[in-house]
């Protein structure tokens, strides 16, 4: 922006001007067409659905149309333009949140099968690398309205074929997935178009073997059916209701199985039914019946399991065949263990005594609800996990109880191996590990990003009223950046598990550094203060907030990271104050800090080495509203609710004149603020405004951003109706321009491309500051609830810039073109959007939604695109080789054979020749397993970069390094 200067005062107001019509004629013909087209088959742009802005021109086609206001009108459906010099478009979602449902350990112990929100996706035990991706729910943007996909409700693998995963999801469909390959798995529809809960049962029918599913099925929030169904994928499989019962209330709905011996337990609610096969053999599906038996447990039904085991014979008595023991997690934190509850029930049953209860011994450890209990194998030890983020091992014979604490989230599922060698913990900061039992260390571990999400279901701890409650939505922004110079690793702030859900703000204060190429996570580390593991929750039964992280940014040269966190009382700890005192009272204890860390190339840990108190502390610590980058220098940028814009710059430690190093030899470096600059006065000079409430209470809103070439600050400052644009100059701190009325409501985002600032607000504004004149601008519909999670990005590659608008069912992602107000993409995504970032030098931008998945927005035109990034799927790397390609394959494996006999001669003559060179210095490359994993793997979420990238890894791998040249 350097030159680009004029010293007009704020008094000049901004003009506009008509375009040329030799600009006009200037455009792509192709664009206009299509354009033309577009129109006469009725498809309408954003720019026809959003409202032009107040006071504003609007170019589109060359005809200019006031300000309308939006009302409630909802955001229309809007299809994607074709055009494809643009090329733009998004990729279907990567990554994903694991479920509550119990992971899946292969009996070899080699492979872990975990569902994900639209995938199963299969990992190596070994060395935790992703193996491959199933998509079994489809969930994609679309041009049309996007729907939530049915969400997988249950998983269980095949005892009759290992290598086949039996999956239900919500709305009834019932996949067979073939873990070992990428085939589209068959289906078929239950008969209530429900499911529930899944058991997979093996018994004899016409004395053959079969697999029967055991659905619950429930179309009825009173009611719940066990149906059987005949283990086969076809339209209309054979089936049988076992069992009807009527159960309301508000709960989960379980099925557990003994395979050996059959036994069925379950639990809807508060009640606990188990169920005994009448007969060991049946003719048809049709004869196969169950012998149930139903009491109550005292509380809500969170965790269950079984265990089926023979009763060794005493004295004269007869052995019984077996003795069932259930244990039962309760939603209040009470553990109910019913020992022998089939011979007891059978002896209730006989007597026909309905008033007398079967007794439970009863244990108490948890404070909230049991998320996950398991039997140990040989029935010595229960294994339970809740939100205390510990792991409790009871010992039966002592009760005695043994610890694993500090995990980093709830346990939420646990799993036992087959041998009884490990255990499989998945946690609610969307991680899995596998412990093994005698050292209880992670032998694998498994995480996805970890940002805040919104539960698929109703958490176990809130099936009973609490003092408080989960939000339903993410309701602000997530931080998150790319660093420079490593395009590659997304970092992103994060919670502690279930600790950042139950907060109001869902308070993200760890950092998670997350691969895209390996969609593996890096590192994680705390930007602020945590609680994870201690007592975070009130004498009042209210959690602890933690300190919430409001922006973060790289330096230019990436060695740098800026950190805001701010903490404030909740208003439900002032409860005692007056109204008057409240909010002043709130203001006067709030803690703010900027910070700022040492990111060096190559390391994964970051080190702080400033820490600001309150950096815009006037009479009270005043909030930081926004932190931006010198996109050319190591410089940062805050601009504070007091008004003033604080330009922070380090500089090296000196002790006596001479430079202070640290430990590893580097010089220490220290940041200060450098430069104050005072921006807005409130009201503009010339002309009226109508003036806000005088007795509502407008907070100051403020954003700023750095000219592509650092020489000039826009800065966004000012309350509801009174907010202005400053133009200021890096060097000097001169305000060389002030542009009013370029944004009302509330403020967004401000942000510099090229020539053009592009301000986001209840309006979005485009203005040309070379040409000083508004290019378009229009009018944000109002979301359901509110527009907190509007967000803009930048692409300084392309040229672009990118909107996500929340709309009442997920998010309208659009992508602009700063000359034309006409989008050249506008998809619809089904989850909300809660981070928008672009990659420095590549073109693109990557959105993060709140069920923990990417999005890819990128132009496949450009060859620094992310675009060739994309899932496995769409690779389609994992074909299989049908019967028509045998024939091929056998003719290249002859010509293999020939080739391979021709280079077998002509070795054999170059080793007959070449028997000097031994004395050489040539050594076969030796490239270890894991370094071939990282470049070739077979499925990640995130799939690899371009063919030829992955070439010149391998190639590297292989190449032999070359001498040092002698001295």
């Amino acid at each position: 922006m350097a030159g680009n200067k004029n010293n007009r005062t704020k008094e000049d107001q901004p003009k506009k001007r008509k375009r040329d019509l030799a600009e006009a004629d200037s455009r792509s013909k192709r664009q206009r067409a299509e354009r033309k087209e577009n129109k006469a088959n009725g498809r309408k742009s954003l720019a026809d659905i959003l409202s032009p802005a107040n006071g504003a021109n609007s170019e589109l086609n060359g005809q200019s149309s006031a300000l309308e206001t939006t009302g409630t009108r909802a955001l229309e459906v809007v299809p994607q333009f074709d055009n494809a010099e643009a090329g733009w478009r998004v990729s279907k979602p990567m990554g994903g949140r694991m479920l509550d449902i119990d992971p899946i350990l292969t009996t070899d112990d080699q492979y872990l099968i975990l569902a994900y929100n639209t995938s199963i996706q299969v990992y190596s035990a070994v060395d935790s690398l992703l193996v491959r991706r199933i998509p079994i729910t489809v969930a994609e943007a679309s041009a049309q309205k996007a729907t939530t996909a049915a969400t997988i409700v249950s998983t269980r693998l095949s005892q009759q074929d290992p290598d086949f995963v039996w999956v239900a999801c919500s709305d009834g469909r019932v996949f067979h997935v073939d873990w070992t390959s990428p085939k589209t798995p068959e289906s078929f529809q239950t008969r209530s178009g429900t499911a529930r809960a899944l058991a997979v049962l093996t018994t004899k029918i016409s004395k053959k073997t079969v697999e029967v599913l055991l659905i619950a099925e429930s179309d009825n929030s009173g009611r719940i059916d066990v149906v059987a169904y005949e283990g086969k994928v076809q339209s209309a499989p054979e089936s049988k209701v076992i069992m009807a019962m009527k159960k309301p209330g508000n709960g989960l709905q379980m099925l557990e199985l003994d395979e050996e011996s059959q036994v069925l337990v379950g639990a809807v609610n508060d009640r606990l039914f188990m169920g005994v096969p009448a007969r060991k053999q049946t003719a048809t599906l049709a004869d196969l019946e169950y012998e149930f038996y139903s009491f109550d447990a005292p509380e809500l039904i969170t965790a269950l399991d079984l265990r089926v085991y023979a009763k060794p014979a005493t004295g004269n008595k007869k052995p019984r065949s077996k003795v069932v023991d259930i244990i039962v997690g309760g939603v209040r934190g009470s553990i109910y263990l019913y020992h022998d509850v089939l011979a007891r029930s059978q002896a209730l049953g006989k007597s026909g005594s309905d008033k007398e209860m079967i007794q439970a011994q009863k244990y108490h450890w948890h404070r909230k609800a049991v998320h996950a209990l398991k039997w140990s194998r040989d029935g010595h030890y229960m294994i339970s996990g809740g939100s205390e983020n510990s792991l409790v091992l009871w010992q039966m014979d002592t009760s005695r109880k043994d610890f694993l604490p500090h995990l980093s989230g709830s346990v939420e599922n646990i799993v036992v191996s087959a041998d009884g060698s490990s255990y499989v913990i998945h946690l609610d900061d969307n991680s899995t590990m596998i412990l093994s039992t005698a050292e209880m260390k992670p032998t694998a571990y498994i995480a996805g990003i970890q940002s805040a999400a919104v539960n698929v279901s109703t958490p176990k701890d809130l099936l009973v009223q609490r003092t408080w409650t989960a939000p339903e939505s993410v309701r602000r922004p997530v931080p998150a950046a790319i660093k420079p110079m490593d395009n590659s690793r997304l970092h992103v702030c994060v919670g502690n598990g279930s600790q950042a859900s139950s907060s109001g703000d869902f308070s993200a204060p760890l950092l998670q550094t997350f691969d895209l190429e390996t969609f593996r996570s890096v590192s994680r580390q705390a930007l602020a203060r945590t609680q994870p593991t201690d007592v975070n929750i009130t004498n009042k039964g209210n959690p602890i907030d933690e300190p919430l992280i409001t922006h973060m940014a790289f330096s230019a040269d990436g060695e740098w990271l800026a950190s805001v966190d701010t903490w404030e009382p909740s208003p439900r700890d002032v409860d005692n104050a007056l109204n008057d005192v409240k909010t002043l009272f709130i203001q006067e204890r709030r803690e703010v800090y900027l910070k700022f860390w040492e990111a060096r190339q190559g390391d994964d840990q970051i080190a702080l080495v400033s820490r600001i108190n309150a950096p815009h502390a006037t009479t009270r610590n005043e909030a930081v509203l926004d932190l931006a980058s010198n996109p050319v220098s190591t410089c940062f940028a805050t601009i504070g609710s007091d008004g003033l814009v604080r330009l922070w710059r380090p500089k090296t430690r000196s002790q006596n004149g001479v430079a202070v190093k640290g430990t590893n030899g580097r010089e220490v470096f220290s940041w200060s603020c450098s430069q104050v600059i005072a921006v807005g006065d409130g009201l503009p000079r010339e002309g009226t405004v109508d003036l806000p409430d005088p007795t509502a209470k407008h907070e100051p809103q403020g954003s700023l951003a750095f000219s592509e070439d650092g020489s000039t600050i826009f800065v966004a400052f000012g309350t509801v109706g009174t907010g202005a644009v400053y133009v200021i100059d890096a060097a000097s701190g001169e305000i060389v321009k002030t542009l009013e009325g370029q944004w009302k409501g509330n403020l967004r985002s401000i942000r510099a491309l090229s020539p053009f600032v592009i301000v986001l607000s209840d309006e979005l504004r485009v203005y040309d500051v070379v040409s000083d004149e508004l290019r378009y601008g229009v009018v944000i519909p109002k979301a359901s609830g509110s527009n907190d999670l509007l967000q803009l990005a930048v692409d300084h590659t392309s040229g672009h810039f990118a909107v996500a608008l929340p709309s009442s069912e997920g998010t309208t992602l659009g992508v602009f073109e700063p000359e034309e107000s006409e989008p050249l993409l506008v998809r619809n995504t089904p989850q909300r959007i809660i981070s928008l970032v672009s990659a420095p030098d590549t073109s693109g931008f990557i959105a993060l939604d709140d069920a923990a998945q990417i999005w890819v927005v990128a132009e496949g035109s450009d060859p620094s695109s992310l675009a060739t990034v994309q899932p496995l799927e769409d690779l389609r790397l994992e074909d299989v080789v049908g019967d028509d390609d045998v024939e091929k394959v056998a003719l290249i494996d002859e010509a293999e054979d020939d080739d391979e006999d021709m280079a077998s001669d002509v070795e054999d003559e170059a080793d007959a020749e070449d028997v000097e060179m031994e004395d050489d210095d040539v050594h076969p490359s030796v490239v270890h397993q894991q370094q071939l994993a990282d470049i070739f793997d077979a499925a990640p979420a995130f799939a690899a970069p371009p063919i030829e990238d992955m070439f010149y890894k391998v190639t590297g791998l292989l190449a032999t390094k070359p001498l040092l040249a002698s001295s």
